[in-house]
């Protein structure tokens, strides 16, 4: 698995998304897992139960 310093992605309360450069290296899943999670960061802004609900319903779709 990749080792980063600094965190994969984020999301702004605008809804702005930013990728760290890096993750281009990784494998495609963990590409995927991050932009689904930073996505579903746009409807629910923290880590609340409704978010990992979410998460989970988009990630099995």
């Amino acid at each position: 698995m990749l080792s980063m310093k600094k965190q994969w992605g984020s999301c702004s309360t605008q809804g702005n998304l930013v990728l760290n450069p890096h993750l281009v290296k990784a494998p495609k899943e963990c590409i995927d897992y991050v932009i689904l999670h930073e996505l579903c960061h746009i409807a629910e802004y923290n880590h609340s139960e409704r978010f990992w609900r979410l998460l989970t319903q988009v990630m099995l779709h």
